[in-house]
């Protein structure tokens, strides 16, 4: 590895509070390569390097040979097409790593299934999910914002970033209760009107979820969504009180985030299991639920801090997982879109 990615990688680890919880879960004993082999519902390719050319992987051989004569820092690139998985690890790393606000298209997931079990409507108000935990003086616009309009970052905040613990220091907030911090704060904007992008909608909506399944989101996407799609290992950043904040701090493998972009390509279905409805994953794509659409309208993605990017394609089926520090995401998009046809 390049000294530069051994620096960058090695500032990353400033972020880590001592009071922050990562759980790790192992989804076997196995060596990563055979139990991705025997997990995957489609075959699946683990390298170091693609030396086999193979059209049906031609996109991911081209960004790698993108990543490579640009020396741009990327862990691995996984692609599933055709009915089959590849994934080549580009720099020597570990497995697992954050994907950074990609970890909200988990949340929104998880939203997705308690609707489809009738748990809760994107349109119902936030108010009564947290009536008796609001705190006194609070602002009334709080009343009005509904599951969807913290799902679309149209709550009515206007602090852009507010809640991320990737940007500041946590230990420097009034308390504790990242859930007071969030319903203490006054809505400068009518619910469903302004789009200020936040950490804090998410952190929000992984509290949403615990309330309406009983269960916190590590525990709820583990047995709903994680496990069933046979992720090997998983860990999630949390917050003093032990709930996963959400809209970031989800470690997982490159392979393993390419799984999810799959599932909505095939319009909620893995391995021959629904996990999700068709009804869902439209609305995703119609209502722009943190899958976000390309200039190729079936196309759509969703990218997190320091170059993490899920890429995928419901005309042509492709999905593109990128994990890396810093690389230059827009470039390899740009050659995405021009070989994905």
């Amino acid at each position: 590895m390049c000294v530069s990615c051994v620096l960058r990688r090695a500032s990353q680890t400033k972020m880590a509070v001592v009071w922050l919880v990562a759980w790790i879960t192992f989804g076997g004993l196995t060596s990563s390569r055979g139990f991705a082999q025997s997990a995957l519902p489609i075959p699946s390719e683990s390298s170091l390097s693609a030396t086999q050319s193979d059209e049906n992987f031609e996109v991911l051989e081209s960004l790698c040979e993108l990543a490579r004569s640009q020396e741009m820092c990327v862990y691995a690139i996984s692609e599933i097409h055709n009915g089959r998985q590849r994934t080549v690890q580009i720099q020597p790393a570990s497995r697992c790593h954050n994907i950074y606000s990609v970890a909200k298209l988990f949340v929104v997931t998880a939203i997705g299934i308690l609707e489809d079990e009738g748990k809760i409507d994107t349109e119902e108000r936030v108010y009564p999910i947290f009536e008796k935990k609001f705190p006194t003086g609070y602002d009334a616009k709080w009343e009005r914002v509904k599951v969807s309009d913290v799902m679309r970052h149209r709550m009515g905040l206007d602090h852009p970033g507010f809640l991320d613990i990737d940007a500041e220091d946590p230990r420097t907030w009034p308390t504790e209760d990242f859930l007071q911090i969030v319903l203490s704060h006054p809505l400068a904007y009518e619910p469903g009107e302004e789009s200020v992008y936040s950490d804090a909608a998410f952190y929000l909506l992984s509290r949403i979820v615990s309330e309406k399944s009983g269960q916190r989101l590590d525990d709820f996407l583990t047995q709903k969504l994680l496990r069933p799609m046979k992720f090997a290992e998983y860990a999630f950043s949390k917050c003093p009180d032990g709930y996963p904040m959400g809209a970031t701090g989800l470690y997982i493998s490159a392979e393993d985030m390419a799984k999810l972009g799959q599932l909505y390509v095939q319009r909620g279905v893995y391995d021959g299991k629904r996990i999700l409805s068709e009804r869902f994953v439209d609305k995703v794509l119609s209502r722009g639920f943190e899958l976000h659409p390309m200039s190729d309208a079936h196309a759509y993605a969703k990218g997190g801090m320091n170059g993490q990017f899920l890429y995928l394609n419901m005309d042509t089926g492709r999905v593109i997982a990128i994990q890396s520090f810093g690389a230059d995401i827009e470039q390899m998009t740009r050659r995405i879109i021009e070989m994905d046809r």
